[in-house]
């Protein structure tokens, strides 16, 4: 989140520098609109990040609501289930528990689906 946050920063420092440049300076045209044009580019791709992000971490939450109510996770061909697995919340993965066949074995959530109820 930091990292977005220093994204933003950067890009409006980028902005009001290309403002000054645009307003009170003697720069062509094409300059002027390569400067408008970098800066909609930049907003653009911090937007779609940010999108990105958002349907990733309510994916996660799916899941997550799955395996804390007793369903089956896929996860690299994995059955993970609550009583073999416990979720970690600071690094997102599924760690296998002592008394099972599991044990030792670290999953992320990235490489994991809900499994189907056929």
């Amino acid at each position: 989140m930091a990292f977005f946050y220093l994204l933003i920063f950067l890009l409006l420092l980028f902005a009001l520098i290309g403002v000054v440049l645009y307003f009170f300076t003697g720069v062509t045209k094409k300059i002027k609109f390569m400067i408008i044009l970098s800066f909609l580019i930049g907003w653009f791709l911090i937007f779609t990040y940010t999108l990105y992000q958002n349907k990733k971490r309510d994916y996660h939450k799916l899941l997550l609501y799955h395996f804390k109510h007793g369903k089956v996770l896929i996860c690299e061909d994995i059955n993970i289930t609550k009583d073999k697995f416990n979720f970690v919340d600071g690094t997102l993965t599924f760690v296998g528990k002592e008394e099972s066949e599991f044990d030792g074995i670290i999953i992320p959530i990235d490489k994991c689906k809900i499994k189907d109820k056929r």
